[in-house]
């Protein structure tokens, strides 16, 4: 994932910084692919790095290397057979032999640059991912019996009115006919995968159909003072 403004000088050195590193050790029938994220939304100027970040992750996830769309007439001073560099108007899926592996160039206009690598993990790790959401050959999701046990599910946000739009953000997902979770997963996510602000709640259900539920949700704040602990000395540590 490069820089890549399009500029007449700053491309060819770019390509030529990348190949400089990568071109000794690759074939030439398998060049590195190259592209930008500008080519797809322009520059975003100080975000432009937090761009290419972006396109790089969602690409791993999705297994598709989105194209350059607005490749269509190669630099001439870039020496793409030289740098075992390839570009490329269409996406393409990812290679099914290969790490799923992105480096990133970013370079700040206050000429800070950084470089960072990113790296999707295995497969085995990959296999235990689920999502909400069913693919679209597999229909409306339909809702799940109860579960034989309840589970909690918590949230948090940093105001009152944070936390209340996430309950509502969350029960609008639940009831989208396109969704589908278990609702022990979900526990253990809102529990184990997320930010703990000060403004809490929680909710005790055996169901993922949580919109308008009887006794709902419980909200409260996390007291900002620590409590008063008291120490006991009895000398006769058995009655204690």
């Amino acid at each position: 994932e490069g820089h890549g403004t399009g500029t007449q000088a700053g491309d060819p050195t770019e390509v030529q910084a990348v190949g400089s590193v990568f071109a000794a050790t690759r074939p030439i029938d398998k060049p590195l692919l190259i592209g930008s994220v500008k080519s797809n939304i322009g520059h975003s100027e100080p975000a432009a790095g937090n761009s290419g970040l972006i396109k790089a992750i969602l690409s791993m996830e999705k297994g598709f290397i989105p194209g350059t769309p607005t490749f269509v007439y190669p630099n001439p001073k870039i020496d793409f057979a030289g740098n075992k560099v390839k570009a490329f108007r269409i996406g393409i899926p990812w290679p099914e032999d290969a790490p799923r592996r992105i480096s990133i160039n970013s370079f700040g206009v206050g000429g800070s640059n950084s470089h960072a690598i990113i790296e999707h993990p295995d497969s085995a790790i990959r296999d235990n991912h689920v999502s909400s959401y069913t693919s679209a050959g597999d229909g409306f999701a339909m809702a799940d019996d109860e579960s034989p046990r309840p589970f909690i599910l918590v949230l948090s946000a940093n105001d009152a009115g944070s936390i209340h739009a996430g309950i509502q953000s969350l029960g609008n997902h639940l009831i989208n006919p396109h969704v589908k979770v278990s609702l022990s997963d979900l526990a253990y996510t809102l529990s184990k995968r997320r930010t703990k602000f000060w403004h809490r709640a929680f909710l005790i259900t055996q169901t993922t159909e949580i919109v308008d539920m009887p006794g709902g949700w419980i909200v409260s704040k996390k007291s900002t003072q620590n409590p008063t602990i008291g120490f006991i000395f009895s000398g006769h540590g058995a009655q204690w």
